[in-house]
């Protein structure tokens, strides 16, 4: 499949901080409370509703999870929340597409919010761990299947490695990991991100105390 046109719904774009901003005024949230929900620290927070920072696809998930709506909704201005249901399928170019620096994503399943599973289709642009400044990390599993090219998976606890077409790898998400691509062009891989606690559990259980702040200014 060709690499999605991610324009529209770049989350280098400040569509995610508008969103955000709306999403949370019309809670009557403040910036503390959308921390509490989603691990997402005030400033930072703060900083993608201006529009400073672009926040990565992990980031865009814990905002989704914390405050209880579909990826689709949250980057589609002026689309009205619905009732999700356990079921939906994806057609062929009708996924979500995001993209960071590193990677372009295609999100499939979008419809369904607070799910246990997040199942991506990535092209990796990236071609050097130091380009990232930030590595992900999440609590669960992580599987990677590589569809065309070649990638080389990072993370704080293992030696780097290589896995290409037609291979696959599955690995535990609370180590910090990226991937990167060893390829000519853009690797392209299905990620499929796993949290058993994903639907149901508050997101500050798994913050680090000193993490979760107290209130602030709307």
């Amino acid at each position: 499949m060709t690499k999605p046109q991610v324009q529209r719904t770049s989350v280098g774009t400040n569509a995610v901080g508008e969103r955000l901003k709306l999403v949370r005024q019309d809670g009557d949230l403040t910036l503390a409370e959308v921390a509490q929900r989603t691990g997402v620290s005030v400033s930072n927070l703060s900083k993608i509703e201006r529009g400073e920072v672009s926040p990565s696809f992990d980031v865009v998930i814990r905002l989704c999870d914390g405050l209880g709506i579909a990826i689709e909704q949250f980057v589609t201005p002026g689309l009205k929340p619905t009732v999700s249901g356990r079921k939906t399928q994806t057609a062929r170019g009708q996924g979500v597409p995001f993209s960071t620096e590193q990677y372009a994503y295609l999100a499939h399943s979008t419809e369904i919010s607070r799910k246990n599973m997040i199942p991506l289709e990535m092209w990796i642009t990236a071609r050097s761990a130091d380009e990232f400044s930030d590595w992900n990390q999440h609590e669960g599993e992580e599987f990677v299947y590589v569809i065309t090219g070649e990638i080389e998976i990072h993370t704080d606890q293992y030696a780097p490695f290589r896995i290409g077409s037609g291979e696959s790898a599955y690995f535990d998400s609370s180590m910090k990991h990226v991937y990167v691509c060893t390829s000519r062009d853009d690797a392209h891989i299905i990620s499929v991100s796993y949290n058993p606690n994903g639907a149901s559990a508050p997101v500050e259980q798994f913050m680090h105390p000193s993490a979760r702040p107290g209130r602030s200014e709307k």
